[in-house]
């Protein structure tokens, strides 16, 4: 398995931290200190987490993912995590995560939802009083 590696880019406006590699308790703190730096940046804190190419992840990570969604609600934002089907999305369900944290399949859907989630105001019918 490779080390992980951890970098950050802005897409459609949203910042995208993507990582690959292994997610362990010698690697989480690199996560870690890197959500921290994206999320302290942004309010609100709407942060877009790339697992596509993660090959590893347990507990240490998944605190991570915990803490960053934690984080990322205490700047008024929201995680949303991108996590194909696979042994890490396996692990996010059984341990509930997909119940707290918004996951999808593709950068596209998560930045999709996010766009929605944004501009709901736009796309509602005007209430009548």
């Amino acid at each position: 398995m490779d080390p992980l590696t951890v970098s950050s880019c802005h897409c459609d406006g949203w910042p995208v931290v993507e990582v690959a590699g292994e997610l362990d308790i010698s690697t989480a703190h690199l996560l870690g200190d890197h959500l921290e730096d994206v999320i302290a940046v942004h309010r609100p804190a709407h942060v877009v987490l790339d697992l596509s190419r993660l090959e590893f992840c347990d507990a240490s990570g998944l605190s991570v993912l915990v803490w960053a969604h934690h984080a990322a609600d205490g700047r008024d934002g929201r995680l949303r995590l991108v996590c194909p089907e696979g042994s890490t999305r396996r692990l996010l369900r059984i341990t509930e995560l997909t119940e707290v944290i918004p996951v999808h399949c593709t950068l596209e859907e998560a930045l999709a939802a996010a766009e929605a989630e944004r501009t709901p105001a736009a796309t509602a019918a005007p209430s009548r009083a």
